[in-house]
């Protein structure tokens, strides 16, 4: 009897050892793929396709057209021909905006502000000339 029980203990010891690790732990951003998106989920991960050639200021409202909840704001600084030539394939609102910001080079300068709870992502370009009072710095 002593001996059986001994034989099942490390029987049960044994199959114990054997079972499957456990899982690993969800990182990120969990959503059920039966539950709807809201809004505000949307507009933060939307992906689409960008493509454009021309003037550094003429992007964004280009761009807007691609993400409508872009607010696009008035140029800021000196403005000065800066081209620009972009095509993205399935990509988002930040990265399209790096792009357009790594091509104006040191003349000018993609400013972003996202989205909040008062309203969309707003963008504009700053262009490092500035004309002050005593001319052009």
């Amino acid at each position: 009897m002593r001996h059986t029980l001994v034989a099942l203990f490390v029987v049960s010891l044994a199959g114990c050892s054997m079972s499957p690790p456990k899982p690993p732990a969800v990182q990120g951003e969990y959503r059920p793929v039966n539950r709807a998106i809201t809004n505000q989920q949307t507009a933060k991960t939307k992906i689409f396709d960008y493509r454009f050639e021309g003037d550094i200021v003429d992007a964004l409202p280009a761009l807007r057209e691609a993400h409508p909840s872009l607010i696009v704001l008035p140029p800021e600084g000196m403005a000065s021909p800066v081209t620009v030539k972009i095509n993205l394939h399935g990509t988002t609102l930040e990265k399209a905006l790096r792009a357009i910001g790594e091509q104006g080079g040191g003349n000018a300068d993609v400013v972003w502000n996202p989205a909040n709870k008062d309203g969309g992502d707003q963008a504009f370009i700053r262009f490092s000339r500035t004309i002050n009072n005593r001319g052009i710095q």
